[in-house]
C-alpha cells in the first residue's frame, strides 16, 4: 500500500504521537508497505518537508516545546497525495484539515489517530476551564476527526471521549503498542529506592506533584528521583527539586535509551492529568517496573494500575507520598509486582497494533472513494 502520513512534528519533537508514528510507519515499511511522511523539518527519503507555521504570541511555547506547526503548501500536499492510497492525519492542526479536505477532492480515504485532547492543547497556554476544552473539542471533532473515513483511538478511554463529544465516524481501538525489545533485564545494585518519571516536562504532565510527594515522604532520604524528558518547565522543576537530600537526576534521552532506566527502577510514577494512552507508563511495565497512576477524569492510564495501591488521586501531592511510602515499606510486594506488570504489558504488542491498523486501511483502500465526497 502507499500510505501517506501527515504530521506537524517529526525531526526532533520529544512527543509520544511522533514516537508512535515513527514505530509505526518504520514497522510498514519492514512489511513492504511504501509510507511518506509530511511534515516540518528537513527533506529526506519518503520525507516531504513543510514550512513552519508561525503562530504569533504561541510561538514562544511552541519553541520551548519542540513541537512546531506545519504550514500545509498545496504543492507539496498534492504531490503527495497523488498516488496515495491512504492518507492518515496524527494531528489535528492546519496541516491535517487542509489534507483531508484535499484527500477527500481525490478520492483518496482518510485516517485520523486521537493522539492529542484539546486540554493538551489549552493546558500549555494557561487554559484549565472545562467549557473552553468541551468547546475545543467540538470544534477538532467538526473540522479532523468528524471528517476523516475512520477514526484510529489508542485507548478505550480515547474512543469514549470522542463519542461524548458527539463523534459518528466508525473507530477502531488500536493500542501505541509495545516494541520487542522493552523487557526485563537483570537489576543493577542500588542503595537508594529509585523512582522513575518519562515523559514532557509540561504543565499537564504535574511533574511538581512528584516532586513534592518526594519531599513530603517519610524515606525522603532513601529517594532518587529520575525525570527524563525536556520541555517548556525544565527549568522550573530543577528549580523546585533544589532542598531534597538526592538530587533529582534531570535527562532527555532517546526512547531506545530508556530501556536501562526502566529496568534500573524501583517504582515508576505517573502524574499526568491529560493522556489517552501513556507510552511511558506501558513500556515500563513491559520492562517489569510496578507503575503508580494517577487518576484523573482527562487520563485514562488508571486502567492499567494492577490493583488500588498503584492508584492515587490526580494533583494530590499528600496522597502520592504516602502511596510511595507504602510501596517502599513493603520491598517484597514490589518484587512480586514486576512480573505482574510485565506479564500484562504482553497484552500490547506493537505488531498487533500494526495488523490491526492495516486491517483498517485494508479496508477502506478496498472500498470505492466518489472524489469530493
Amino acid at each position: 500500500m502507499r500510505i501517506v502520513m501527515l504530521l506537524d512534528a517529526w525531526d526532533d519533537a520529544p512527543t509520544g504521537a511522533v514516537i508512535s508514528t515513527r514505530r509505526f510507519t518504520e514497522r510498514l515499511r519492514d512489511r513492504g508497505h511504501t509510507v511518506t511522511v509530511v511534515s516540518t523539518g528537513t527533506q529526506g527519503p519518503d520525507k516531504i518537508a513543510l514550512p513552519e507555521l508561525r503562530v504569533p504570541f504561541a510561538q514562544p511555547i511552541i519553541t520551548k516545546m519542540r513541537t512546531p506547526l506545519a504550514w500545509p503548501d498545496r504543492r507539496s500536499l498534492a504531490r503527495a497525495l497523488a498516488d496515495a492510497d491512504v492518507v492518515h492525519v496524527h494531528t489535528p492542526f492546519l496541516l491535517a484539515m487542509r489534507g483531508i479536505t484535499m484527500a477527500k477532492a481525490a478520492g483518496v480515504p482518510t485516517v485520523a489517530t486521537f493522539h492529542v485532547r484539546a486540554e493538551h492543547v489549552l493546558r500549555n497556554i494557561g487554559v484549565r476551564g472545562q467549557a473552553t476544552a468541551d468547546l475545543l473539542s467540538r470544534f477538532l471533532l467538526r473540522t479532523v476527526y468528524g471528517r476523516c473515513d475512520h477514526v484510529i483511538c489508542p485507548s478505550g478511554f480515547g474512543e469514549n471521549e470522542l463519542r461524548r463529544h458527539g463523534l459518528r465516524t466508525p473507530a477502531t481501538v488500536v493500542s501505541n503498542g509495545i516494541p520487542e525489545e522493552y523487557r526485563p533485564q537483570p537489576r543493577p545494585a542500588n542503595d537508594r529506592f529509585v523512582i522513575l518519571s518519562v515523559g514532557r516536562l509540561a504543565p499537564e504532565k504535574r511533574h511538581d506533584v512528584l516532586i513534592e510527594a518526594v519531599r513530603r515522604s517519610r524515606h525522603e532520604q532513601r529517594i532518587q528521583l529520575v525525570v527524563l524528558g525536556d520541555g517548556p518547565l525544565r527549568d522550573r522543576l530543577r528549580e523546585q527539586a533544589r532542598g531534597l537530600t538526592n538530587p533529582v537526576h534531570f535527562d532527555c534521552l532517546p526512547p531506545g535509551e530508556l530501556i536501562s532506566h526502566y529496568n534500573a527502577a524501583d517504582l515508576y510514577v505517573h502524574t499526568a492529568e491529560i493522556e489517552v494512552e501513556c507510552m511511558s507508563v506501558l513500556e515500563a511495565m513491559a520492562c517489569g517496573l510496578p507503575c503508580l497512576i494517577a487518576e484523573s477524569a482527562t487520563d485514562g492510564t488508571a486502567r492499567l494500575a494492577r490493583s488500588e495501591r498503584f492508584r492515587f488521586p490526580a494533583g494530590a501531592p499528600h496522597e502520592l507520598a504516602a502511596r510511595i511510602d507504602y510501596w517502599i515499606d513493603h520491598p517484597e510486594q514490589v518484587r512480586a509486582a514486576r512480573a505482574d506488570h510485565a506479564e500484562a504489558a504482553r497484552r500490547y504488542p506493537v505488531d498487533a497494533s500494526v495488523d490491526r491498523l492495516l486491517t483498517v486501511y485494508q479496508h477502506l483502500a478496498t472500498r470505492q472513494h466518489v472524489p469530493g465526497r
